[in-house]
């Protein structure tokens, strides 16, 4: 034990948690002068020598650890650092410790702690980190700082009312593009599981944001719902430059168009400019925009020409909740949400038959409207076939 905290290329340490003791402690925390943490396990034993594995922690993954958040067996075998530091202390008193730095897969499967198996801590004393980039690393998760400069002046505060449509627009837009990059035709409960984001901390400034992917990323630090952030950013950085923003939705689909037409409806309601930057655990991935008011309103008329320009096919499955056959109209109850709307001429037939309350996959075209007296547009759907 002693020879453990001892560890010349460590430094100095001592012992600040002791999570299992058998007659010492086997689990613990450690840290050393200058205030680096290791987690530290009693990993195997011969007849002549006890193996010990130490992983370098920040703070940040430490109290995911402690919580429960990441199992000890991934707090090992997918460090924050490439490698783990192996120390083999010998019985013989005539031995020396043996001190090796090994890439963390190469370390034996049996010798890492078993898949699952936890921490349940509560977490007081441990400070939250704030550096999005140290974040990042730390819980393995996509950080996207959102910064909106609200009209009004400077402000710490938003009100609820403009914040929830916009925070509600971004979600549903990475949704749509979390779809395409899935090569679905909806958005499936398993995208917005991939796709969920979550609110960390709210900062000082125009009113600053701190979200996170709700999943980690995977042992190569990518993740799907970092494709969808990569190709977010495109969009909003193709604000100035109508063919390759024409060049993304075309690749990227109507669907997509529609909420981030929305998203930006939402944004420039009640924000002067806005400010996106994103720090991935992967060090090669990451990326920031920026979006005046004028660029918002810009990028908002080209979207709409887009959509009436364009004609949007999509299949969809759900609960068939209404069929009448008399004024040629038709409604499914989808997971993602209601559509109601007309019968196409050429899909009557597929529908004659059809028993309410069954489940369908349906092909919807999707026709959007603008008045000519107020500008607004209004979307409508269209049937063009029902299966079983």
């Amino acid at each position: 034990m002693i020879d453990v905290l001892k560890i010349p290329e460590l430094g100095r340490l001592e012992i600040v948690e002791v999570y299992e003791y058998y007659d010492q402690p086997v689990l613990y925390t450690c840290k050393n002068d200058v205030g680096h943490f290791y987690l530290v396990v009693a990993a195997d034993e011969d007849d002549q020598y006890l193996t010990w594995l130490c992983a370098a922690v920040s703070t940040g993954r430490l109290n995911l650890i402690r919580s429960g958040a990441i199992d000890l067996h991934d707090a090992f075998a997918d460090p924050e650092n490439t490698h783990i530091v192996q120390v083999k202390v010998p019985y013989s008193e005539h031995a020396s410790v043996q001190v090796d730095f090994v890439q963390s897969n190469l370390i034996p499967a049996d010798i890492l702690p078993t898949p699952c198996e936890r921490l349940d801590l509560e977490i007081h004393t441990l400070p939250e980190l704030r550096n999005s980039e140290e974040i990042a690393r730390a819980r393995k998760q996509e950080i996207l700082n959102l910064t909106l400069n609200f009209a009004g002046g400077f402000r710490t505060e938003a009100s609820i009312a403009p914040l929830s449509k916009i925070l509600g627009g971004f979600q549903e837009t990475i949704n749509t593009v979390g779809m395409v990059c899935g090569n679905e035709n909806q958005v499936t409960e398993n995208i917005r599981s991939n796709m969920e984001v979550s609110l960390l901390a709210i900062g000082a400034g125009s009113f600053d944001m701190q979200l996170a992917s709700t999943k980690i990323v995977d042992l190569l630090d990518r993740s799907d719902f970092g494709d969808a952030i990569e190709k977010f950013l495109k969009l909003l950085n193709a604000a100035n430059n109508h063919d390759q923003l024409k060049a993304l939705l075309d690749q990227l689909t109507s669907r997509v168009a529609r909420s981030y037409t929305q998203f930006l409806k939402a944004l420039n309601e009640s924000v002067i400019d806005t400010r996106f930057t994103w720090k991935s655990p992967n060090p090669d991935r990451g990326g920031s925009a920026f979006l005046s008011k004028v660029q918002i309103q810009k990028v908002i008329e080209i979207l709409e020409r887009f959509q009436e320009e364009e004609p949007i096919i999509f299949n969809i499955t759900g609960k068939l909740t209404g069929v009448f056959l008399s004024n040629k109209t038709f409604e499914i109850e989808t997971t993602d949400k209601p559509y109601k709307g007309k019968i196409a001429d050429e899909a009557i037939e597929t529908v004659q038959d059809a028993t309410l309350s069954q489940i369908y996959t349906a092909e919807i075209q999707e026709i959007t409207e603008r008045s000519e007296t107020t500008g607004e547009t209004k979307t409508k759907y269209e049937l063009l076939s029902l299966r079983r």
